[in-house]
């Protein structure tokens, strides 16, 4: 088994190659939708020879014969199951079985979205010709450069401050970036000049006098009140819920990061290995004090739960959701 980036992957795609599996895991569920369409527009695919399923209502046994049938008029016939982390037990074991002898003349794309706390039998499973795609959520480096091709797409030129400032507060999320930057589009329309830090903040719903890192600095510092404050003012003024969960995500991280580095005797160089200036270490190194590892891991882990929470069909309220959770990390043990 190979292990691809998606930029990897659609460069092989592009040379008209392709594998008998490709398995395309990660968080970031619009990117492999997205890659979907990649495949389609490169290959096209008659309607004979490619299918499309959601694995948790699928007859497994029905798309696995399929794959194993021969194309027509083609050289490979295409076969993707979406949300195989559905898969009962034993459909589970039928498409583990297919992956130890795939078809040659088939290309399945398996598509998951595995909890965090289940294990994946998949990767264990895929030959030395199949390839697992890792659509991890983006760095914030690549999260910069995704957004500025997308604006440069749309004739829309920024500067480097205020796209680390939108994904400073907005994530890394794809589909919260690609939605920003449609707006940044209409925003800018006949315009002609650079969209900068400025505009990022005034988008985003920040007056001049608002602090955007507010919330963030609170929740570093464990200053409750502050905290709680910042989320209602954020969330009363239009910021999206997930938008405010990714910033108290990546501060406990940093967080993590500079006290593991920390009491690992990093040294002077530990400010780098975390992807910190100097200063922002050791602000992240003080603020940490206020936290024990245990209580950073258990809180990381409830902003996964919340995440998954925001992003499921569930009824809740996602706005209480952000708060409870806000209230959970600086205030409770």
């Amino acid at each position: 088994m190979q292990t691809l980036t998606p930029r990897a992957l659609a460069d092989e795609w592009a040379k008209k190659k392709t594998r008998p599996v490709y398995y395309l895991c990660g968080e970031e569920t619009a990117m492999k939708e997205k890659a979907l369409k990649t495949l389609e527009g490169i290959f096209k695919p008659e309607s004979f020879n490619f299918s499309v399923r959601d694995a948790e209502g699928a007859d497994i046994d029905q798309a696995l014969d399929e794959a194993r049938t021969s194309p027509m008029l083609a050289e490979v016939r295409f076969v993707a199951l979406k949300r195989v982390e559905k898969l009962k037990k034993e459909p589970m074991k039928a498409l583990l079985a297919y992956l130890e002898d795939p078809c040659p003349s088939a290309t399945v794309l398996l598509l998951a979205d595995w909890p965090r706390e289940k294990n994946d039998p998949i990767p264990g499973a895929l030959g030395a010709d199949c390839a697992l795609v890792d659509f991890a959520p983006m760095t914030g480096a690549q999260a910069v450069e995704r957004l500025n091709s997308a604006l440069l797409a749309k004739g829309v030129k920024t500067d480097a401050e205020a796209l680390e400032t939108l994904v400073e507060l907005l994530g890394t999320d794809s589909v919260t970036l690609d939605g920003e930057a449609e707006k940044i589009t209409l925003y800018m329309h006949g315009q002609n000049r650079f969209f900068s830090a400025e505009d990022a903040l005034a988008l985003a719903g920040f007056a001049r006098t608002q602090n955007p890192f507010e919330l963030a600095n609170a929740v570093c510092g464990r200053r409750a009140e502050q905290a709680a404050g910042a989320a209602a003012r954020m969330l009363a003024s239009g910021a999206e819920p997930l938008a405010l969960l990714a910033q108290v995500s990546r501060s406990l991280e940093r967080l993590l990061k500079a006290k593991r580095l920390s009491q690992g005797g990093e040294g002077p160089g530990a400010a780098y290995q975390a992807g910190m200036s100097p200063g922002q270490y050791h602000s992240a190194l003080r603020d940490a004090s206020s936290y024990t590892e245990d209580k950073l891991l258990r809180s990381l882990r409830r902003c996964l739960e919340a995440e998954e929470l925001l992003k499921s069909t569930s009824r809740r309220d996602p706005g209480l959701v952000v708060r409870q959770l806000i209230y959970e990390i600086t205030a409770a043990k």
